[in-house]
């Protein structure tokens, strides 16, 4: 949708150019499951750091010549630190929180302190089950819902706040997922679970949408007769184009899973009365098409 709206934005012509932006956008996404597995090998190097810096005081203290090192020492971290594949994939896409060291002092600031993460740091000896559950901890009520954390994604990507919840999902079962004396301790989260067929689906929905763009918008324009259609939000006439191209050109969706999909999107991309204008005009189209026998669908269930 995004990738369309700033394709028609720009008076573009070349549908390739477009694709290329869309699988970018798309690919780029994984890069926020990797800054957070990358988060947390850099809050425990800057525990270290702090702990060796209380030792240099003029006047330590017994707890700072003697720090808790359950956190520094942490199993489950060492695990990612020493992932090859993850470490590969880090370097590809160059995945690294330097310059953000306060933002990472921050972060560890405000969970240090905390009931939860203190039990674990005086515990005379962890299990591999404490040090996992306390990286799923830390990150599910301190490094997701953080404010700093969401704003360095929004900074990098206007793409990653649409899927960041998926992404954080995927992190917090990466961390789940980890066992000790394991040949293969994790396997890291793919972006894709059918990858050939998710990026085909995306390339024809924004070719086919692009291709028979002027004849979706009439089909728009006959139906909005209350309507200049040059009065219609940009967004709204986008998500109809969408919606129609699924309609006709997408045999195995459901129409009613095209017509929820588009009225949900608009919820959130367009304006308060767009889910009813939306709504009502995808209503008419649909009557119209399946009147006119435009409508094929084929599957089980799936016969109109």
């Amino acid at each position: 949708m995004k990738t369309l709206y700033a394709f028609f934005q720009s008076n573009n012509s070349d549908i390739a150019v477009g694709e290329k932006e869309l699988f970018h956008s798309i690919d780029r996404v994984y890069d926020v499951y990797l800054f957070y597995l990358a988060l947390l090998p850099e809050l425990k190097l800057f525990a270290n750091q702090l702990n060796d810096e209380k030792k240099q005081k003029r006047l330590p203290t017994e707890e700072d010549l003697n720090p808790l090192m359950n956190f520094v020492n942490n199993r489950v971290i060492d695990l990612i630190e020493h992932h090859s594949d993850l470490h590969a994939k880090f370097h590809k896409s160059k995945i690294n929180w330097d310059g953000h060291q306060e933002l990472i002092k921050k972060l560890y600031y405000s969970f240090k302190e905390e009931s939860w993460f203190r039990i674990y740091l005086v515990k005379s000896e962890t299990t591999f089950d404490d040090d996992r559950e306390i990286l799923h901890e830390i990150l599910l009520n301190v490094i997701i819902p953080n404010e700093g954390i969401q704003q360095f994604f929004e900074d990098r990507s206007i793409y990653w706040l649409d899927d960041i919840e998926i992404m954080q999902a995927g992190v917090l079962k990466t961390i789940k997922s980890i066992k000790e004396d394991s040949v293969t301790p994790f396997r890291l989260q793919l972006l894709h679970k059918e990858a050939e067929e998710d990026r085909k689906f995306a390339s024809d929905l924004l070719r086919k949408t692009i291709v028979h763009s002027d004849e979706y918008l009439k089909e728009i324009a006959a139906r909005t007769q209350n309507w200049e259609i040059d009065r219609v939000a940009k967004m709204d006439i986008i998500l109809m184009k969408m919606a129609i191209c699924e309609l006709l050109e997408f045999t195995s969706i459901p129409v009613k899973v095209t017509l929820d999909e588009y009225i949900e999107m608009s919820k959130d991309y367009s304006s308060p009365q767009s889910k009813t204008f939306i709504n009502g005009i995808l209503d008419k189209i649909v009557t119209d098409f399946r009147r006119e026998e435009r409508i094929s669908k084929a599957g089980r269930g799936l016969v109109e």
